[in-house]
């Protein structure tokens, strides 16, 4: 059986550190879909990012020694090609800022439709699939916390970016040629 992979790292920004704050200091502030781990210090994610879903290379756009976990879970090969329709469909949709109001606030119904923060996105592909990670949660509930709460993740490794060479960072683009 297929697996499906997500990525959870220890951002180091100051929106990292609110997120940290307001989650009791858990240590996991973002969540991303795993496209492609050939390159396990550096993969190939999906990601709500500030400037809206983005695909391209975890360091693209993450400082240098970040720390991250790499998750997965066990799909169908129908679910893991939805999961991955989805996001794709989801490429350069806005952040939802409102919606990442509503975890201080207490109100997940602050949500913009079409709009994204990062485990919302990855919670709604696996549910749009299939993939129960959570009973009974709304994708605007869940927190990079509640995500890795889920019962059917399973530990694969930890790591950090590599440092910048020559300090400068790959593009994603500009590396695989188009």
């Amino acid at each position: 059986m297929p697996k499906a992979y997500i990525l959870a790292s220890k951002g180091i920004s100051p929106t990292s550190r609110l997120i940290r704050w307001w989650q009791w200091g858990f240590p996991y502030t973002h969540i991303a879909y795993c496209l492609d781990l050939s390159d396990q210090n550096d993969p190939i994610v999906v990601e709500a990012w500030w400037n809206g879903v983005r695909k391209g290379w975890f360091s693209e756009v993450h400082t240098p020694g970040t720390e991250f976990a790499v998750y997965s879970v066990q799909v169908t090969e129908k679910q893991k090609e939805k999961i991955e329709n989805f996001l794709q469909q989801q490429l350069g949709k806005p952040y939802d800022w409102l919606g990442i109001l509503g975890f201080p606030l207490r109100n997940w119904k602050l949500e913009k439709k079409d709009r994204w923060f990062c485990s919302e996105l990855v919670f709604t592909a696996f549910q749009r699939a299939g993939v129960e990670l959570l009973k009974n949660t709304h994708p605007s509930e869940v927190s990079p916390r509640l995500f890795l709460k889920s019962p059917i993740l399973q530990f694969e490794y930890t790591t950090k970016l590599p440092e910048v060479k020559g300090g400068v960072q790959r593009s994603f683009t500009e590396s695989i040629g188009t």
